[in-house]
């Protein structure tokens, strides 16, 4: 076997590596300059390039807001976050969206797991000791878990009191939080803040509500005096009939049936299928002692409603 000529010629190698040595050296300086200017460079366009995304997806995520477009604030919150989880912008925008798109639905089952997304990134955001926002953030938190439930109740009057605490205040937060306190059976913390509330922004909701706190309180003389400025604020049917209903049970209890019988006949003037009324109007009659008009209440009752548990009670037990 013939070694390649050469090979160990070693006197060769010595007389040029001194040489070759000086112009490695060289190549590879200018290797390392290059890959440092070619790096500078591409860190500083990589910073310019990211910053001026967050500038862009801030506006592109106002422009959605004032427009609405809950659902692509979403998509577009997620495409963010998926290569920044901690985009305060992104967090707020998000969870903002899909707490109004749980308003937005109709039924219980559709609202709860927007409303848990919502609470998710909204928390996240919340991670950060202070932040701009925290304010409204809390008061966003407090209405998400209102709706979520009354066994949510005590998280949303925490994060409500703790949005005025930071000085954030809501056309509806002093509402929010009668209600919340009504729904744990707080009646005192609630009148207070439901009449906070009214000084703020009366409304014939806000009356209604009222009435029904006073009425659990059994503060019958304060639920009428209410209710009937309810009625004076309201052209809704749906609120006027509710009213009507507590104040007949009010004079009912007074044994006012004059009065009584007035709320029930003024509420079947606007709805003549309403079953309740008539069976109300029978429970006045049998008071009286009438059992004939009584009767005929109870059966117009069941002619709207068959199923109407009390009527059927009267009738046939």
């Amino acid at each position: 076997m013939r070694l390649p000529k050469d090979r160990f010629n070693f006197s060769r190698v010595s007389q040029n590596y001194g040489r070759r040595k000086s112009g490695l050296k060289l190549v590879v300086s200018a290797i390392v300059v290059i890959l440092s200017i070619t790096i500078g460079a591409f860190s500083v366009n990589k910073i310019m390039r990211v910053s001026g995304n967050d500038l862009s997806m801030r506006e592109e995520l106002k422009v959605l807001w004032e427009q609405m477009n809950y659902e692509e604030i979403n998509l577009r919150c997620a495409e963010v976050l998926e290569s920044s989880p901690l985009n305060m912008d992104a967090l707020v925008y998000n969870g903002l969206s899909y707490f109004y798109r749980g308003v937005a639905k109709f039924t219980l089952e559709d609202k709860i797991p927007l409303f848990d997304q919502a609470i998710e990134y909204l928390r996240l955001a919340d991670l950060t000791a202070e932040y701009p926002l925290k304010g409204s953030v809390h008061y966003i938190l407090a209405k998400t878990y209102y709706h979520k439930g009354r066994y949510y109740t005590d998280l949303a009057i925490n994060y409500m009191l703790s949005s005025l605490d930071l000085g954030y205040q809501g056309i509806d937060s002093y509402e929010y939080l009668g209600l919340s306190y009504s729904e744990l059976g707080e009646y005192e913390k609630s009148v207070e803040y439901f009449e906070k509330a009214l000084d703020q922004n009366p409304s014939d909701t806000l009356y209604l509500v009222l009435g029904q706190t006073y009425f659990s309180m059994e503060e019958f003389s304060r639920a009428e005096e209410t209710l009937l400025r309810c009625l004076n604020a309201t052209g809704d049917i749906a609120t006027q009939q509710k009213a009507r209903f507590l104040l007949g049970r009010i004079y009912l209890n007074r044994k006012e049936y004059l009065k009584a019988e007035n709320q029930y006949r003024e509420i079947l003037a606007i709805n003549k299928n309403s079953a309740d009324s008539y069976f109300y109007l029978g429970s006045i009659y049998d008071e009286l002692n009438d059992t004939i008009k009584a009767r005929a209440e109870w059966r117009k009752a069941l002619e709207i409603d068959p199923t109407h548990h009390g009527a059927r009670q009267k009738l046939y037990n």
